[in-house]
């Protein structure tokens, strides 16, 4: 029950923002990384893209972090997953969601999305502009 409740708060928070908030582009990140170095940390961009996917706008989403689909689409498969064991009382495809190999896999794919994340943000940002994204304005 603990796993379903996180899932949904998980699925929630982004279609709230996206009900009640529609300029988020200007709004300041939550990311208390970026706030402290204005720098994008790997998770950067997550919220803003499920609001996005949210308004119906791949693109835009894909832009503001590019697992931002995977995420959802993971997070509504361990939704069921979790709704469905609880109905059968036992753990289904242990070995899938438990792999290391697959966390290892997962890792190296962010870790390398997000060193080309912080080439191109400071091919495109100065000193200046990424200070003003942070909390040292």
């Amino acid at each position: 029950m603990y796993g379903i409740s996180i899932v949904i708060t998980a699925i929630l928070i982004p279609f709230l923002m996206h009900s009640y908030d529609d300029h988020l582009e200007g709004q300041q990140s939550f990311c208390p990384f970026k706030m402290l170095t204005g720098m994008p940390c790997p998770g950067c961009g997550m919220t803003k893209s499920l609001v996005s996917l949210y308004n119906g706008e791949l693109m835009q989403s894909l832009h503001y972090h590019l697992f931002g689909p995977l995420l959802l689409a993971f997070m509504v498969l361990i939704l069921f997953k979790l709704i469905y064991e609880l109905f059968i009382g036992k753990e289904i495809m242990v070995k899938y969601f438990y792999s290391i190999r697959l966390a290892y896999i997962a890792f190296a794919l962010l870790g390398c999305y997000h060193i080309v994340r912080v080439v191109l943000f400071l091919k495109t940002h100065n000193l200046d502009s990424i200070l003003k994204e942070s909390i040292w304005k």
